[in-house]
Formats: C-alpha cells, sequence, structure tokens
C-alpha cells in the first residue's frame, strides 16, 4: 500500500500524459461549444493543427510509456522530449486564448514542475526563464503595462512563476537526493563490495521468488578451481583479482535479461538463468570459458590459468528453493571430484562432460 503513494519517474510522466490529455479535452467545448466558445470568443485559426499534433503526440506517448523499456533510447525521447512539447503547446495555446489575459496561463507552473523532475533546479530555472519571456511578450504585445491592473496581475503570476520554480528545484533536488542515497544502501545491502555482483543474501530471495512464480528457470553453481592454490601461492590481492575478473566475465556473457549471477560465497558463484534450455545453459558457460582462456590474469611470470566447475540444476514444479540449491551444490561437488573444469548436467545422459579451456 506504501508504494501506491510512491511518485517514480515513469508514474510522474503518466501523470503529466494524464494531464495532457485532460487539457486537451477540455479545450474542445472551450473553441466548440457555442455557448461557452461565444462567450471566450478564442482564436480557433491555428487550433484544428495544434489538437492534430497534440493526439499525434500524446497517442505516441502512452504507446511508448505502456511499451518501452525504461531506460530505452525512444522512452528517453518522449518523456524529456515532452517537456519540449508542453512548451510550445503551451505558448501556442495562450496565443489562442488572449495572450497574457488566457485562462491557460498557469499551467506553466505545471511545466516548471515536469522540468524540475528530471533536472531539479538548472531545469525549473531553465523552464522557468522560457515560461517568464513567454509571459513578458504577451504582457507587452498586449500594452499591459499600460494598466495597472494588467501590471499588478503580471507581477503576481510571474512572481509565482519563479517562487515555483526556486521550490519546485529545491524540493526536486532534494527528493533526488533521498533517492539516490535510498537506492545507494539497498544496493549495497544487496551487493558483494569486492566483485560487484549481486550477494548471497540477495540469491536467497531470487530463489524464493522464482519458485514462489512456479516458473521454469536454471540454477547454476559454479566454484573457480584450486581457488585455494591462487591465495597460498600468490597472496590474497591476487586471489581477490581473480574472483573479480570471473564475475566480469559472468557480467559480460550473462545480460540482465537472461538472468543474474551472484556472489555465492569465497570463491563460489551462483546464476539464475530465465530458461530450461540445457543448450542455452551451457553456451553461456562456453562463453564464459573461452573469455578466461583468452584473457587470463597476468602476472610477471606469465598468465595464471582460471578454470571453473558447475553444477546446473533446473527447477521442478512445486520444489522448495532449499531443494534445488541442493541438487546444484550436489552436481557441482560430482563436477569437482571428476577432475574440475567440468560441468555437471541434471538428467545427463552422456558421460560427464568435459570443458577444455
Amino acid at each position: 500500500m506504501k508504494d501506491f503513494f510512491v511518485i517514480t519517474e515513469h508514474r510522474s510522466e503518466t501523470i503529466s500524459s494524464l494531464l495532457r490529455w485532460f487539457f486537451l479535452i477540455i479545450c474542445i467545448p472551450l473553441f466548440y461549444y457555442k455557448p461557452v466558445a461565444d462567450v471566450l470568443n478564442f482564436d480557433k485559426e491555428t487550433f484544428p493543427t495544434l489538437f492534430t499534433i497534440g493526439i499525434l503526440y500524446m497517442t505516441s506517448t502512452q504507446i511508448v510509456l505502456n511499451r518501452a523499456p525504461e531506460k530505452s533510447f525512444y522512452y528517453l525521447v518522449f518523456t524529456r522530449g515532452g517537456i519540449l512539447f508542453d512548451y510550445i503547446a503551451y505558448v501556442w495555446l495562450m496565443q489562442l486564448t488572449g495572450g497574457s489575459g488566457s485562462p491557460f496561463m498557469p499551467v506553466g507552473y505545471l511545466i516548471v514542475i515536469h522540468a524540475a523532475l528530471y533536472w531539479r533546479l538548472k531545469g525549473s530555472f531553465i523552464l522557468g526563464g522560457a515560461s517568464f519571456i513567454a509571459i513578458l511578450y504577451f504582457f507587452l504585445r498586449d500594452g499591459g503595462y499600460q494598466n495597472t491592473t494588467d501590471f499588478f496581475q503580471f507581477f503576481m503570476n510571474t512572481s509565482f512563476l519563479w517562487l515555483i520554480a526556486l521550490y519546485g528545484g529545491v524540493i526536486a533536488s532534494k527528493e533526488r537526493q533521498y533517492y539516490f542515497e535510498k537506492n545507494m544502501y539497498q544496493l549495497q545491502s544487496l551487493q558483494d563490495y569486492l566483485t560487484g555482483l549481486l550477494n548471497h543474501r540477495k540469491f536467497q530471495e531470487d530463489v524464493l521468488e522464482k519458485t514462489k512464480k512456479n516458473e521454469p528457470f536454471a540454477l547454476v553453481l559454479c566454484d573457480i578451481d584450486h581457488f585455494k592454490d591462487f591465495n597460498d601461492k600468490h597472496g590474497h590481492v591476487i586471489g581477490d583479482e581473480v574472483l573479480k575478473l570471473v564475475a566480469a566475465a559472468f557480467e559480460r556473457y550473462l545480460p540482465a535479461k537472461e538472468g543474474k549471477a551472484y556472489r555465492y560465497g569465497g570463491e563460489e558463484f551462483a546464476w539464475i538463468m530465465e530458461t530450461a534450455e540445457e543448450y542455452e545453459v551451457t553456451k553461456t558457460i562456453q562463453q564464459v570459458n573461452t573469455h578466461l582462456q583468452v584473457y587470463p590474469y597476468t602476472l610477471k611470470e606469465g598468465a595464471l590459468p582460471v578454470t571453473l566447475s558447475y553444477g546446473i540444476a533446473f527447477y521442478q514444479i512445486g520444489e522448495r528453493p532449499a531443494d534445488i540449491i541442493q541438487r546444484a551444490d550436489t552436481l557441482l561437488y560430482e563436477a569437482k571430484a571428476a577432475g574440475r573444469n567440468t560441468l555437471k548436467l541434471e538428467h545427463q545422459t552422456s558421460e560427464e562432460k568435459q570443458l577444455t579451456i
């Protein structure tokens, strides 16, 4: 329930999109419903063009918000570009609805707040300044400076605009700082400090979540062969560098959409892969092993070969997290007992598959 009140960037964009639709819809009776339109007497000449552009842009934005990943190029273009569209539409609408006396003048406050959400104080002042220039232009064009009431209204409107730009930017900056620190603390609690991979705690949480969903996945436990010898012969500093080397290979060949890699403990790692296909798992393992062969850890004395042993288990509907972890661990033990630099697959019908690297 508490997450309902958390305004993420995606939610703020959804709200902005709904506000655009709201203003577009209320413009229709203001321009074309005769009892109202005759009283307001707005300029209709270019409104159909503005309306058409608005429909096209807003429909495209709605599709992107619902379908595109938040980090995708189109998502970023339509969300960040929405601020520019809002400003152009705002100035255009003011031109059609009375200039300095437009009832849509306060919409500029919303645009400033929208800019502050992305670019904080800097963004709010840039859009605040742009909105001020637009309001000032209409004020001078319409001769508002010649009327005390109009001048006072202009002064109050622009003063509120700058105050909103200032406080909106400050609040957005504080909020961004808070969420940045919160995310950093959360990341630190779930990330292994040495390798940068997810840690054992996160692994246990993710295995539990996957089993609750009852969806197929592969669990891979792997271990650096003869890692104790690295530490004994070359020291713990070199051992740490080897751990980082292996972790970097995992991150390179195990994209987030295909699975996650974890430091399970010591020299042992784990993968959760979004597949039940043996081929997909073994292909990724082969890529990692080939990478470690081509780019081994290098000392002054020469290359330091790094090999891994793997135990691979596939989720069986209805089983507990401890069950699949135990099966993968048993398979890993068998792989190491068979001579290391191997993988052991569950339900393997052929002899143990050697991964010579």
